[in-house]
């Protein structure tokens, strides 16, 4: 079989065709569990932090600041972030260096880039933020870090894709196998037919038991030339019938 023929399978462009709006389809699966686990994630981490401002905002004041500082002892991802200002904007307790200008303190989850300050030194990092005004008028603020959100949708990603290559590969490893076979078969009986056409009846087309409509038109077509085969054997014996009696007559007339 020539490339350039094989190429031109019809079979092979449906496969391609298909293997191409399948990997678009992978695709779009992708970015959606993409954004839904970021999404998800998201929503995880805030609700976190919006029942550990509840429960610290309801301590004593002595109690809040032994609480936020062995809270953010038992971070050793740096992941936690918390803070306690005066009504001056100072901070009292926290690794949050100062409140960001535009926080609200209506106790609903925003998203800010704060300076974290521990012993680690000093960084910026991209948070989510809830402050909620104590009593006293001090703003208690908890947060954590999104960085680690978007590693695990990354991770969540990048594994997902990686699942694409092998599966449109073996896509268009079946198609280019089941367009190489029916290309065999089609060839095989078009041998045969020209066989058939050059005068040997004998020949059959070749067919499987299987149910598929390839192997029942080879079928037909084989039924088709018994009978074609067995009315030429009736006409070739009519005609030797024929001859022996004539040859008979003229010997007995003669």
């Amino acid at each position: 079989m020539r490339l350039a023929e094989f190429t031109r399978s019809t079979t092979l462009r449906w496969t391609f065709l298909v293997a191409g709006i399948f990997a678009a389809l992978v695709v779009a699966l992708l970015g959606f569990v993409y954004w839904k686990t970021t999404d998800d994630l998201m929503m995880r981490s805030d609700r976190v932090i919006v029942l550990q401002i509840g429960v610290f905002a309801d301590l004593s004041a002595v109690q809040r600041l032994d609480a936020i500082n062995e809270y953010l002892k038992q971070d050793p991802a740096r992941i936690r972030l918390a803070g306690l200002f005066d009504l001056n904007g100072r901070r009292i307790a926290g690794n949050l260096e100062s409140l960001p200008p535009d926080l609200k303190t209506d106790n609903t989850v925003q998203s800010a880039v704060v300076g974290r300050i521990d012993e680690s030194g000093r960084e910026k990092q991209a948070v989510r933020l809830i402050a909620r005004s104590l009593p006293n008028g001090d703003v208690l603020v908890f947060g954590r870090n999104v960085d680690e959100v978007g590693e695990i949708a990354h991770v969540v990603g990048q594994a997902l894709a990686l699942a694409l290559v092998p599966t449109v590969l073996l896509c268009l490893a079946v198609g280019v196998a089941l367009s190489a076979r029916a290309r065999k078969r089609i060839v095989e009986v078009n041998e045969r037919v020209q066989r058939i056409v050059a005068g040997n009846l004998r020949e059959r087309l070749p067919h499987r038991k299987a149910d598929d409509a390839f192997s029942k038109l080879s079928m037909i077509v084989n039924g088709m030339l018994d009978e074609m085969e067995a009315l030429i054997h009736s006409l070739a014996g009519v005609g030797n019938n024929i001859v022996q009696t004539c040859a008979h007559r003229s010997r007995v007339c003669g």
